[in-house]
């Protein structure tokens, strides 16, 4: 059973850092600044406690999240996460007035593009080595 949580930021950014550092090609600094800057961000954790990966968003325009990471930890990977989490994931974005989902995924990374697209999400553009993706609620 996974759940999510607020996050608590001295006690989770050097786990959410570390998970973000060894998933993609970006340095420490960067992912503190998107994590301080976020107008939110959920920890996903498993039924120990244990943290396994993180959302993290922006709001635009009151009614648009924007994700900014969407990040699993390579060991927890292909194990249905996010699924199990996606009906208590929208009914918590509906319940913040969030009526439009958007992201990026590196083109580079088919498998992360084709399990949005199953969840809904639309590629709207490309934009160098990346896909924006959307959904509405």
């Amino acid at each position: 059973m996974m759940y999510f949580r607020d996050w608590k930021p001295k006690k989770d950014i050097k786990k959410l850092t570390d998970i973000t550092v060894s998933n993609f090609r970006v340095s420490s600094d960067k992912v503190h600044e998107i994590l301080q800057e976020s107008h939110k961000v959920l920890v996903i954790c498993n039924d120990k406690g244990k943290v396994v990966g993180f959302l993290c968003y922006n709001l635009y325009l009151t009614k648009v999240a924007h994700f900014n990471y969407v990040v699993i930890d390579k060991k927890y990977r292909g194990k249905g996460i996010l699924q199990s989490l996606l009906p208590e994931l929208a009914a918590y974005v509906r319940q913040k007035g969030i009526l439009v989902v958007s992201g990026f995924v590196n083109k580079n990374n088919p498998e992360a593009l084709q399990k949005f697209k199953d969840f809904g999400f639309k590629p709207i553009l490309t934009f160098h080595d990346d896909i924006l993706i959307q959904s509405l609620i």
